[in-house]
């Protein structure tokens, strides 16, 4: 097995294991992959839990003591005498340059790298701890993961339901498309829930906002409207606001930023955290576009937005 320095102090260190570097090729190139254990709760007959690794802040050991990838997981060890354990995506952060699956001199680097990849290199390692630890055949295996992440989680128990028992898989666009507006849907709830300073008053201001927004864009007029009212739009004039491709950048994601997902109530900055977005709209008179313009141009005075480029 190699050896690597952990990328983080007092966490488990990576392990390796061999890997396929095709799974559908008669290609005898192998590859190093690393994953994580913590067996610090296992007992005999206990389950498997596993992390799938994907995208988000790169895995380390403490993907199987404390982390943001799958803590869940983590802090039912002890309950159910589990096995923990953390695989790193392919691709994904190589710890040196014997542990990645490609070399400078691949032609096309990057046609290893798929989630079909991904989901076998799954069923590699659990034949591969099996055999080192001697796991017998009736133990159960749990994937855990959220995102894309968790689609492989899902997928996996989907592709080897023999191999993976059940799968936990949080926020998991299992179904791929090019666009997910229903995205916007859970965004939207977010931003009516007490608990996180949101309220439907606040939900139905952004929405109106936003709809009203998008009949200004039809006309020169109301896209004049919009250039003197946002801030972010300053300076670059009526015509901008034409191409499709403008719009979407403009109003497409939001006309300022809007963290659901990545709300945090600690935040000090105005317009930070949903609870301080529905305050901030709240207490500005106006119309619901004139409370927009107001909100984008506080987070863009505080650095949490940017001015769209010419």
């Amino acid at each position: 097995a190699l050896s690597a320095r952990p990328l983080t102090t007092g966490f488990p260190p990576p392990r390796f294991f061999t890997q396929n570097l095709d799974h559908f090729a008669e290609e005898p190139r192998t590859w190093q992959q690393a994953f994580f254990v913590n067996d610090s709760f296992w007992k005999a007959g206990g389950p498997v839990f596993l992390c799938v690794g994907g995208e988000g802040p790169p895995l380390t050991g403490a993907a199987v003591s404390s982390s943001v990838h799958c803590n869940v997981a983590v802090e039912h060890l002890q309950e159910f005498g589990a096995l923990m354990l953390a695989l790193e995506h392919r691709y994904y952060g190589c710890h040196n340059a014997s542990a990645c699956p490609y070399t400078t001199e691949d032609a096309e680097p990057l046609r290893w790298l798929s989630s079909r990849q991904a989901l076998a290199d799954i069923a590699t390692l659990h034949a591969h701890v099996t055999s080192e630890l001697k796991l017998p055949p009736s133990t159960r295996w749990v994937t855990f993961g959220g995102s894309y992440p968790g689609m492989l989680a899902s997928w996996a128990r989907l592709q080897y339901p023999k191999l993976i028992h059940a799968s936990i898989s949080s926020s998991a666009p299992v179904y791929a498309k090019l666009d997910m507006p229903e995205y916007n849907d859970l965004v939207a709830r977010a931003f009516s829930l007490p608990s996180v300073g949101g309220s439907d008053e606040c939900r139905q201001t952004i929405a109106a906002g936003h709809a009203t927004i998008g009949r200004l864009m039809q006309s020169a007029s109301g896209r004049a409207v919009l250039v003197s009212k946002f801030a972010t739009l300053r300076g670059l004039g009526a015509a901008w606001l034409e191409p499709r491709s403008h719009r979407a950048d403009f109003a497409g994601g939001g006309v300022a930023s809007f963290p659901a997902q990545s709300n945090d109530p600690s935040c000090d900055t105005p317009g930070c955290s949903i609870g301080k977005i529905c305050a901030l709209l709240a207490q500005v008179p106006g119309s619901a576009v004139d409370k927009l313009a107001t909100l984008s141009s506080a987070q863009l005075q505080a650095g949490l937005i940017q001015p769209h480029p010419r």
